[in-house]
């Protein structure tokens, strides 16, 4: 009986740990996440409270726009410029009759369509050929006076682009019409060329606009185009812009009712939200002080959240985790000024219970079945 007795123990002392080892979980728990995220300068990622603080760093830090990335030429309309291939319009006046211009009745000759060859030259009658290549309308005109000064009857000049084909912008991507589209004198600006085009496809907080100028290039969601007018840009001659449809995303899974992954379904999504779009923490499972939030933030965040903070194995971006204790009420506030991002990942914690009841629901089952093998092996064991 007592090797009976011996056999069951270490039948369910076994069972116990192997239980302890390899119990099923839905993912980490609220501890295993702390104690992997380090301090510091340490862990493989970092761990930040959601706090006042915290809500009110990530509120007032803005990532750098297309308006910082193309300064020089974001802050006003590009002035217009001559090149190859460029139509003018040049109307030329005499003071009086009699002139190489003017005739009975008339004292100006009108040039509709003056063409600019590859050279970056027009020619006139009596003016010949003239350098207009990267030059003004303004300038043009005076170079035409200054050339006619002795030969017409205190000429005058006004000369205008009506067809502008080197100063031109190319669309692409999303667009209703995509293709080439010449620039305006007066200057366009972003949404400009983009409602040329057609405009985007797709909702305005689904769309990216990537904007190349030479060797540079930025990014911005449309929509943040349009609130924001500093980043609506002036175009200049060359400029490359491409519409691509990338509906932002978050992740939630754990213990929600929900788990899966959801869209953003307007162009600003908060923490509250996003777990009521799940169901919420659930009652019977969840960990109410291990809600965490997943995301990767550039130097210039963790700047701000953890100015010491060192880890050589980040360079300009680093894994951070907020965490969350809806215990507190406080949290339900901070969660509402907590703004999601794109690709955010949302995960709610099993609470300990939970893990202890998967322990002991094994052990049970482990017992009964070592009860059972003693009961109908009893004889083998007395031998």
């Amino acid at each position: 009986m007592r090797q009976v007795t011996k056999v069951l123990f270490c039948a369910v002392a076994s069972v116990w740990m192997v239980s302890c080892s390899f119990t099923p979980a839905a993912g980490p728990t609220a501890d295993e996440i702390e104690m992997k995220g380090g301090g510091l300068s340490a862990g493989d990622y970092i761990v930040v409270d959601l706090d006042h603080a915290t809500v009110a760093a990530l509120s007032g830090f803005n990532p750098i726009g297309l308006s910082e990335r193309f300064p020089k030429k974001a802050a006003k309309s590009p002035e217009a410029r001559i090149g190859m291939g460029d139509t003018l319009s040049i109307t030329i006046w005499e003071a009086g009759e009699g002139g190489l211009f003017s005739s009975e009745g008339k004292r100006n000759a009108e040039f509709p369509h003056v063409v600019v060859d590859q050279q970056g030259r027009i020619s006139l009658p009596y003016a010949g050929m003239i350098e207009v290549l990267n030059r003004t309308p303004l300038q043009v005109q005076q170079t035409i006076v200054k050339g006619l000064s002795d030969r017409a009857i205190q000429p005058q000049a006004v000369v205008s682009i009506t067809k502008n084909e080197s100063n031109t912008a190319v669309v692409s991507g999303d667009v209703a019409k995509p293709g080439k589209y010449s620039l305006s004198v007066s200057g366009d600006r972003l949404l400009d060329v983009v409602a040329a085009a057609g405009g985007a496809k797709f909702p305005a907080r689904e769309t990216y606009i990537t904007f190349i100028r030479g060797e540079s290039r930025g990014s911005q969601l449309l929509d943040a185009v349009v609130d924001n007018n500093d980043e609506n840009i002036y175009i200049s001659g060359g400029d490359r812009i491409y519409l691509s449809h990338e509906p932002k995303k978050y992740t939630v899974f754990g213990a929600v009712p929900k788990p899966g992954v959801y869209a953003f379904d307007s162009p600003r999504v908060n923490l509250l939200e996003a777990i009521a779009a799940a169901g919420g923490p659930l009652d019977s499972r969840a960990d109410s002080t291990g809600l965490f939030l997943f995301r990767y933030e550039s130097r210039d965040v963790v700047g701000l959240l953890r100015p010491d903070y060192q880890n050589p194995k980040f360079s300009n971006v680093f894994p951070v985790v907020y965490r969350v204790s809806l215990r507190d009420p406080n949290s339900y506030f901070l969660a509402r000024g907590f703004m999601l991002k794109d690709k955010d990942v949302l995960y709610t914690a099993n609470a300990k219970s939970v893990e202890l009841s998967k322990v002991l629901r094994m052990i049970a089952l482990g017992s009964s079945t070592v009860g059972a093998v003693a009961g109908n092996g009893g004889v083998i064991i007395s031998e």
